[in-house]
């Protein structure tokens, strides 16, 4: 589990930022120290796993800064807390190499800290491509992206940048180019790009010591997103970068609003038309079988007249767990309505197709919902289309009259209708 170092003297501060970085960020762990000597302590026994540390610039038993030269020594990225603001004090920071410092002097400079953290715990998981022919500018760009967390690969040329785009394993959700650059220019990189990868996907920063107003604004037309000029602070580097992952986030939070299902979190019928089709596409290309399963619970008016709507909700919620424990992160399922899902298998037999939704409908059959004094189970039916198709309604016409018989012929069994 990763951990959090926080090194203040004041408790009511200490227990302010734990309250708001633990409503921020799951799964952490947060490690709490009042003075330099148990800080100490602390990271000996927990370096490898500290990820950030938010620091105090003066605490009573050491000089001022000791502490923030503690983390920084050992390369933990650090926050620095301080109520100094003279540009002295400013200087002095940049020289530690902090990742950023906070005047604490409201509590608005508290909530800006947990998000600080909660934004560099989001680039431990983001890639950066650096696109440049300059080996001594990639270097500092690798540098201060690492800095704050996030993991990088490197491209000396614009022609280098599209082949690791099209073999690498990572997903890249940031990149940034220079513009002068031999064969293909960061303009024409930009334009190549956007072409496949819109600004929800991949945000693009340039970057470049030109004082030609028309390359910016041409870098900005062509679809980056942010532009740099060199030579750079890395405190504006930070806010720059920051700033363009968060958008992205918001992207992304606005597209799970609009392809999620409310109540489960799983996706939704609109998402899963629009997904099936490059599924299907790619099936009819490779002529592979498919597997697409309506699955219904059985009788579940009855739950919902019998224990009321807010238990037939948690019932529907539990069909998301319950699938979770066999199917793959791969396959696609939604809710397509009341109790019912829709899922998608790919590259997969016969043979397997029966021997998974046997296990699920095993799995619905053996599970106990526990909600307060009240225990109870439900069983589904499962109706399964499995062949080869161009259309996703006639599979799902075809998966529906499965499911009608499976319901007719007594509930709780899979039906496979192939074709």
């Amino acid at each position: 589990m990763k951990k959090i170092l926080l090194i203040e003297d004041s408790l009511s501060t200490l227990k302010l930022l734990e309250i708001q970085i633990s409503s921020l960020c799951n799964n952490i762990e947060i490690l709490v120290s009042m003075s330099c000597k148990e800080a100490s302590d602390i990271i000996r026994k927990n370096k490898d796993e500290i990820v950030i540390a938010v620091v105090d610039l003066n605490l009573p038993d050491c000089e001022e800064g000791q502490a923030v030269a503690l983390t920084t020594s050992i390369n933990i990225p650090t926050i620095v807390l301080t109520g100094n603001s003279s540009q002295e004090v400013k200087e002095l920071l940049q020289k530690k190499d902090v990742v950023d410092y906070v005047i604490k002097d409201n509590y608005n400079s508290i909530n800006y800290v947990a998000h600080a953290v909660k934004r560099f715990l989001r680039n431990s998981n983001t890639t950066a491509l650096v696109v440049d022919d300059s080996k001594l500018n990639r270097t500092v760009l690798v540098r201060d992206l690492q800095k704050i967390l996030i993991n990088t690969l490197e491209a000396s040329s614009a022609q280098e940048a599209l082949d690791i785009i099209e073999n690498t394993d990572e997903t890249i959700s940031l990149l940034l180019t220079d513009y002068d650059m031999p064969e293909i220019n960061g303009i024409e990189l930009v334009s190549i790009l956007r072409k496949k990868f819109p600004e929800d996907v991949l945000s693009i920063v340039a970057l470049s010591a030109t004082n030609d107003d028309n390359i910016l604004s041409e870098f900005i037309k062509t679809g980056a997103n942010d532009f740099i000029a060199k030579p750079y602070s890395f405190t504006e580097f930070n806010v720059r970068i920051n700033s363009s992952l968060d958008t992205l986030e918001l992207f992304a939070k606005t597209k799970n609003l609009a392809n999620k299902d409310f109540l489960t979190g799983s996706y939704n019928r609109r998402y899963f038309f629009e997904s099936s089709e490059a599924i299907i596409a790619k099936n009819v290309r490779k002529d592979q079988n498919i597997a697409l399963a309506t699955l219904d619970i059985d009788n579940f008016k009855v739950v919902n007249d019998t224990y009321g709507h807010d238990v037939g909700d948690e019932a529907i919620k539990e069909i998301v767990t319950v699938l979770g424990k066999t199917l793959r992160k791969s396959d696609l399922v939604a809710r397509f309505g009341g109790e019912e899902y829709c899922i998608i298998l790919e590259d997969i037999t016969l043979q397997n197709t029966k021997k998974v939704f046997e296990e699920i409908r095993l799995n619905f059959e053996n599970n106990h919902i526990i909600i307060g004094d009240l225990e109870f189970s439900y069983t589904v039916s499962i109706g399964v289309f499995y062949g080869k198709s161009d259309s996703i309604e006639k599979m799902l016409k075809v998966s529906d009259e499965a499911l009608y018989e499976a319901k007719e012929n007594g509930r709780n069994q899979v039906i496979i209708h192939q074709k």
